[in-house]
């Protein structure tokens, strides 16, 4: 009977997954742009209780909050499309410069073996129209079309407005052992997904100071904007600083027509980041994740399989709400191990020989 149980209950967990993992990829249009309001709510609520101790209602403290977050977008997007148009003139530079050291590399390729590779115009509009249909999907992801971020606000607003329902909805549908065990869940996920998001933001300015005083003492242009593009990009564990390190090597490799300035650059910026993942992080956001590098790295990679560039951030902070709730219930305790660090150390009981006894006396 224990062995049909098991398969029972292994089949239950299985079927949940799957349906899980279906209703988050036909519902991503709707459920990326919730999540992101869900986890600004939990950013912003502690200054939503500061401007209602201020005597204002709960409607306009959640519209002064949301219209704040209008104005930053504003000029955030103002920013970047100014930086990208002033950028515009160097990517196209860039991409001739790839283009000829793309040609040029075939053909020493070619020579070297004696056979034609395949065709260098071919070869290079395959991999841009690759490269750029990658860039268009995944950015359209994001939620920064008009409808993701309209949706992002008016969830945000309610979430904000209506968050006292749901501590109600709990004292009236449990009571006892599970109040306490759902009261826990809340709270600690919600420390937890807040206190993340805030020092990913902090690291995040960070990392943008560093790289934009490291482009400055090379001299490379735009610093400011590739300094926020790094930043940007390293909020995603692992696979940011990749493609970031990647394309800032190019850029600086095109326009400087060095390899020792580029190779500056891209240490300087691994030194930087070393730094930060290793000194800025424990200090920030210290051990409030307490998960494994293999679990964030599995959250980057199903979180960017199901959801694009917003599950590859989303999906941390979900894994560690996830990790929490396994803790709480006593049944599934034990598989909350796997997400977490690895034990410290016990050191060896210190034995005293004979020898010391009778020196002792």
């Amino acid at each position: 009977m224990e062995k049909y149980a098991f398969i029972r209950k292994y089949n239950a967990v299985m079927i949940f997954l799957m349906i899980t993992v279906t209703v988050l990829i036909l519902a991503r249009e709707i459920l990326i742009p919730m999540a992101w309001a869900l986890y600004l709510a939990l950013v912003t609520y502690p200054l939503a209780n500061r401007l209602e101790r201020w005597k204002m209602n709960r409607a306009m403290s959640s519209l002064t909050i949301v219209f704040s977050l209008v104005l930053f977008l504003v000029v955030v997007i103002l920013f970047f499309s100014s930086e990208i148009i002033g950028f515009s003139s160097d990517i196209t530079l860039t991409g001739d410069a790839l283009e000829g050291i793309a040609r040029e590399t075939l053909g020493d390729l070619e020579h070297f073996v004696g056979v034609e590779v395949a065709s260098t115009d071919n070869l290079i509009k395959s991999a841009m129209e690759k490269l750029g249909g990658w860039l268009v999907k995944e950015l359209s992801a994001v939620g920064t079309s008009l409808t993701g971020l309209t949706l992002m606000l008016v969830y945000l607003f309610f979430f904000l407005y209506y968050r006292s329902l749901f501590r109600h909805y709990m004292s009236v549908s449990y009571s006892g052992d599970r109040l306490a065990r759902m009261k826990d869940i809340v709270l600690k996920s919600s420390h937890v997904a807040s206190g993340y998001i805030r020092g990913t933001l902090v690291l995040t300015l960070l990392m943008a100071i560093l790289s934009i005083i490291i482009f400055w003492i090379f001299g490379v242009r735009h610093a400011f904007f590739l300094a926020v593009f790094v930043a940007v990009l390293n909020i995603i564990p692992y696979i940011g600083n990749l493609i970031a390190f990647a394309v800032v090597f190019l850029v600086v490799f095109v326009t400087k027509d060095s390899v020792g300035i580029s190779l500056g650059v891209l240490g300087c910026l691994y030194v930087a980041n070393l730094l930060q993942e290793n000194i800025g992080r424990p200090l920030i956001v210290g051990s409030e994740m307490d998960m494994n590098g293999f679990f964030v790295f599995v959250s980057v990679v199903i979180g960017g399989t199901i959801w694009g560039i917003s599950g590859m951030i989303l999906f941390i902070p979900i894994t560690a709400v996830v990790k929490i709730a396994l803790e709480v219930n006593p049944h599934w305790q034990h598989t909350a191990i796997l997400f977490g660090s690895l034990p410290k150390p016990v050191p060896p009981p210190v034995t005293t020989t004979g020898t010391e006894i009778s020196e002792e006396k």
